[in-house]
């Protein structure tokens, strides 16, 4: 590699994928239209036709055979840049992606089900085909691969990108001792095809529909790692994307912190957020519903994308909505003003083991003052014109479950380059339900309840390893554990890295829950898909 190369290398592993998580991919998405006056289109061509032939039609080889969400594009437009020389500015390469996700992207309907891998979703368990298990799932996850569309000749054409980038891979494990290459490419490719095609009618439908609008006031719903649930409400506007988002939340204690940052909308629902709530950075990763009313995802520390929480937000000035309730329980005896988080909310008839107060309009939806029954435990309705909710009051939940119930934590820092990974855990309470015994399948959520945290020893592995001890530390308010540092370490037996295996135990009001914590090592290739 020439040292012009190597530094063209840096500067882009540095750059686009430094940050190692979405966050770094959010804002190196933020379109600056105003960068060139060029179109995207002759954009496309003139950096792209080097490699990549064009037709009578102007459709250009490799690039018009796929389709991919605006990360995906990404990638591409990365790789393209690590090894094969492509010289683009950050504003071209802005443009490029905002392009090809308006022309090649995927149909809201299309990401369905796989979004948990763009929202950086860090305890989802895949189900996968074992054929796939095998021949992709290897090293990809199996959203990975649903969340493309190729035509058939593409697909093909990937198996042998495979081979030529990764020459060892038919001797890879689960690769060796087996045809490897003849049933990725007379099996796999075909299957692929006929699962993930490149036309679809979804694509039709959503490339020729009226695409919503993201500006407008919005109120939402979210937990902040470290504080639990919170709600507030966002102005989006602006007359281009990037748009403003200015806004403030309230925290579990009362707390207002303004909201202030970014939000560019991709292929007309795919919403990529960077704002910042008081001091603290956020990304967010949300889809928008297709009358423009709704938004759901997740929304994650920049700093940590394992630290967030599902966000769901409404737009003013439509139908009534209902975003939850915040407290989502309420011990029983205790004095309590609930929000009920949503938009247009008229009326609250409230039936159940409280004495309400007076409900009060507010920016987030209706606050209800109440005293919980001294020996309550029941569910509260509250029911409205057009809408209706329920939140719990409870004097002692029968069962605790962590969530999530597995988790992963990596050890990392230590002077090295990958950051650690930390991981949250929630404690929710449940009533036993009709056959009368906690832990079964009939059990009743009653809400997210305060617990006591720690870990244990998972197994006797874990015991012999002391793995309680190297692992890393629990915050026993917060739920958040912080795995150990990086690197070998001399006390452990074979000077062992500080991994482990971990029983995560939440305490409420006598009743205990457990999870499951593998604490690992560094992921050293981090790219916005995994």
């Amino acid at each position: 590699m020439t040292e012009r190369n190597k530094r063209r290398r840096a500067r882009v592993l540095s750059g686009v994928l430094g940050a190692g998580s979405l966050a770094a991919l959010t804002l190196v998405l933020s379109p600056a239209w105003a960068l060139a006056q060029e179109s995207a289109d002759d954009l496309l061509h003139r950096v792209c036709s080097a490699c990549h032939e064009a037709d009578a039609n102007g459709e250009m080889s490799r690039i018009s055979g796929q389709r991919k969400t605006p990360e995906g594009w990404l990638m591409t437009i990365v790789r393209m840049r690590l090894f094969h020389g492509l010289e683009v500015t950050p504003g071209e390469q802005r443009k490029l992606v905002a392009l090809l996700s308006q022309s090649h992207g995927l149909a809201p309907s299309e990401t369905k089900g796989f979004r948990y891998i763009l929202e950086r979703s860090p305890s989802t368990v895949e189900t996968i085909d074992p054929a796939y298990k095998e021949m992709c799932a290897r090293c990809h996850s199996g959203a990975r691969v649903a969340l493309q569309r190729r035509t058939p000749e593409e697909w093909s054409l990937h198996v042998d990108f495979h081979v030529g980038q990764w020459p060892t891979i038919e001797y890879q494990a689960l690769g060796r001792d087996r045809q490897w290459y003849k049933i990725a490419k007379t099996e796999t490719a075909p299957k692929l095809a006929e699962m993930y095609p490149f036309k679809s009618e979804a694509w039709d439908a959503w490339q020729k529909a009226e695409k919503p609008e993201p500006r407008g006031e919005w109120t939402f719903l979210t937990r902040l790692p470290g504080l639990g649930e919170s709600y507030g409400t966002m102005m989006v506007d602006g007359d281009a994307q990037p748009y403003d988002v200015s806004g403030r939340v309230v925290a579990p204690d009362g707390t207002e912190m303004p909201v202030s940052g970014k939000v560019t909308v991709y292929t007309g629902y795919e919403w990529r957020g960077t704002i910042k709530i008081g001091d603290t950075g956020y990304a967010q990763v949300l889809m928008l519903d297709a009358d423009g009313q709704s938004l759901t995802g997740r929304q994650f520390l920049t700093a940590d994308d394992a630290l967030g929480g599902a966000f769901k937000a409404a737009k003013t000035g439509g139908n009534p909505q209902v975003l939850g309730v915040v407290p989502s329980a309420v011990p029983a005896g205790s004095e309590a003003t609930v929000q009920i988080v949503g938009t247009d909310l008229v009326g609250g008839a409230i039936t159940g083991p409280v004495t309400p107060g007076e409900a009060a309009d507010t920016d987030y939806g209706l606050a209800v003052p109440l005293t919980a029954d001294a020996d309550g435990n029941g569910t509260v309705s509250v029911t409205g014109d057009g809408w209706e909710t329920a939140f719990g009051v409870y004097s002692k939940p029968d069962a605790v479950k962590v969530e999530p119930a597995y988790a992963i934590a990596r050890v990392g820092g230590n002077d090295g380059p990958v950051p650690r990974v930390k991981a949250l855990f929630t404690a929710i309470g449940y009533w036993a339900g009709a056959d009368g015994k906690p832990g079964t399948d009939d059990d009743v959520r009653i809400g997210e309840v305060p617990a006591i945290w720690s870990v244990k020893p998972f197994d006797d592995t874990a015991v012999e390893l002391d793995d309680v001890k190297y692992a890393g530390r629990m915050d026993a308010e917060t739920g958040i554990f912080t795995p150990g540092p990086a690197g070998p370490n001399p006390e452990r037996p074979f000077s062992t890295n500080n991994a482990g295996n971990l029983k995560v135990v939440a305490e409420s009001a006598g009743v205990t829950g457990e999870g499951q914590l593998i604490v690992t090592v560094q992921r050293w290739n981090d790219p916005p898909i995994h």
